[in-house]
């Protein structure tokens, strides 16, 4: 049985479970933490993720998905938005999509308030602020847009605020009035542009105050800042122009501050990667920043693709058909020990003499009731290695192994089988389903070898497709030549797959390397003769008893 603790600590799992809850595609694998607006990726992960990491990617996940649920990505794109103008609609449609997606799922919402704790709270990381007052005023806008969440942000809101009334007084008024509006009603991702090009304008148009009869020596005092400010800006840059070649490394830092004094106006001047980061962008970083450097222990989804597969050759098939009977025959016999007579004592069915004494004590429970109970309920996963060392004689075995064998199970009652073939042509962590849970048996079985043997990752990909099952019992059949490309990788697939509860066997084809991976489940043929009595060990175990072969 599998425990829903264990899966929500599985990555793979966890990310199967939201990509089907938030009707989105996750994908593990690569190095870096992106979405394409219809897929989120998740770079390839240490294979035992801490917690806080498996948090992480459980925040990324959540909020991308989010975007991609409720951001009109076309209307973003006609909005053709400048750098600031995105940045500020970033801030606003973040907080926007994740409510929405708050209201659908509850539960994400502690998760994502968690994570705005973690960045913009318990991070004592510099703002953006302490060293650009410019782009105090974009922090500003963020973090008033997370303090609407998480009320632990306010002080670093006041923050960003001293600076923004310190050169540019007023300001913070007019930003206020525009975001009060937003959250009191921001419908779409049209509204939210909206409101972004409100704020950019109010920066753009912002001016000192006019000096007044009542303040002429603050007003002079701050004409006086402006005007030293715009004259240490020029003097730097003409000191910048002015140093040799020694003094280059220097340059940038020194020109940095000058940029500083500028002008408000200047901010729409500045690059994208120079703007304070929204959640969803430090969440990638980080996300990253934590792909596993060691490819084993790598934690990697293997994806669909296609391959070339016909029906088998008459003789093969015909071969392969009676391997199928002998196997379904002997099954079959051994499944009928399954079907136990259950009896329970209840208040109907027929009078039950050895229980009569109940009535003494007033318990009426004395009557016997006998049923049939079948406790097969097994899904079937048959994984089938086609790289291309099985190229030859091991692959015709292969094949006609398989399809006996799912052929067989396809005719045994309370048993829902499927099968699939690993790589698939298009990518080398790939795979390719030759027969889905719950389909019927396709004549497609005749596949040439080629490629190599990504195991590991076609586990991971099987764990995903079972886990919705409804079937009490997994069972997941390796059909392989030998050694898989990674084979840390492949025991830590194998090993996290039998934890969760997963029941993993393997067939050697021509090859003993098998019993490496699986030493108490796995058996090894040599001819097609010799599926049936290695095959009937194996199933009887795991459909009938559930041990060691």
């Amino acid at each position: 049985m599998i425990r829903t603790k264990d899966v929500l600590n599985c990555l793979p799992l966890l990310a199967s479970i939201l990509g089907d809850r938030y009707g989105v595609q996750v994908r593990i694998g690569g190095k870096e933490a992106c979405t394409n607006g219809k897929v989120i990726h998740l770079p390839s992960l240490p294979m035992d993720c801490e917690p806080e990491l498996l948090a992480l990617a459980k925040g990324f996940t959540d909020h991308e998905a989010a975007h991609i649920r409720h951001t009109d990505f076309s209307v973003l794109k006609a909005a053709s938005l400048d750098s600031v103008t995105f940045n500020l609609f970033n801030c606003l449609e973040d907080w926007r999509v994740e409510k929405k997606l708050s209201g659908i799922f509850p539960g994400c919402r502690r998760n994502l308030n968690w994570l705005i704790r973690r960045f913009f709270v318990e991070q004592t990381q510099p703002r953006a602020g302490d060293d650009s007052p410019a782009l105090a005023v974009l922090d500003y806008v963020l973090l008033t847009v997370r303090a609407w969440d998480v009320n632990e942000v306010i002080p670093a809101r006041q923050h960003a605020a001293s600076i923004m009334e310190q050169y540019f007084p007023g300001l913070i008024e007019a930003l206020d009035a525009i975001m009060a509006k937003a959250y009191i009603h921001c419908p779409d991702t049209k509204a939210t542009i909206e409101y972004a090009k409100q704020i950019a304008q109010c920066i753009q148009q912002w001016e000192p105050p006019q000096p007044t009869e009542t303040s002429n020596y603050t007003s002079a005092n701050n004409k006086t800042a402006v005007r030293q400010a715009k004259e240490e800006a020029n003097d730097s840059t003409s000191q910048i122009d002015q140093q040799p070649e020694s003094a280059c490394a220097s340059a940038p830092i020194q020109q940095s501050r000058a940029l500083n004094a500028l002008p408000l106006k200047a901010l729409f001047h500045a690059e994208a990667q120079d703007l304070p980061q929204n959640i969803g962008e430090i969440m990638a970083i980080e996300l990253t920043n934590c792909s596993s450097e060691s490819t084993g222990d790598a934690l990697t989804v293997a994806v669909e693709g296609t391959r070339q597969a016909t029906p088998l050759p008459a003789d093969q098939k015909l071969q392969a058909l009676q391997a199928s009977i002998a196997l379904r025959t002997r099954l079959q016999g051994f499944l009928q020990a399954q079907t136990q007579r259950r009896c329970s004592i209840g208040r109907r069915g027929t009078l039950h003499a050895n229980s009569l004494h109940r009535l003494q004590v007033g318990n009426s429970r004395v009557f016997q009731k006998e049923s049939l109970q079948q406790g097969l309920n097994t899904a079937v996963h048959i994984l089938l290695d086609v790289s291309g060392s099985m190229a030859g004689a091991p692959i015709n075995l292969a094949n006609r192994a398989c399809f006996a064998v799912a052929t067989a199970l396809s005719h045994i009652r309370g048993v829902n089988p499927a099968v699939t073939a690993f790589p698939a042509v298009s990518e080398t962590n790939s795979v390719f389903p030759i027969m889905r849970h719950g389909q019927p048996l396709p004549d497609i079985f005749d596949i040439r070898a080629s490629g190599g043997t990504p195991l590991a990752g076609a586990m991971w990909w099987v764990l995903q497709t079972m886990l919705t099952l409804k079937e009490q019992r997994k069972m997941i059949l390796i059909i392989t030549d030998g050694m898989p490309d990674n084979q840390l990788a492949a025991n830590n697939a194998i090993g996290v797959a039998q934890k969760l509860g997963f029941e993993v066997y393997g067939l050697g084809i021509r090859d003993e390397h098998i019993t490496h991976l699986l030493p108490h489940t796995s058996k090894v043929v040599n001819d097609l003769p010799d599926l049936v009595p290695a095959m009937f060990a194996m199933l009887q175990a795991a459909l009938l008893k559930g041990g060691e072969v």
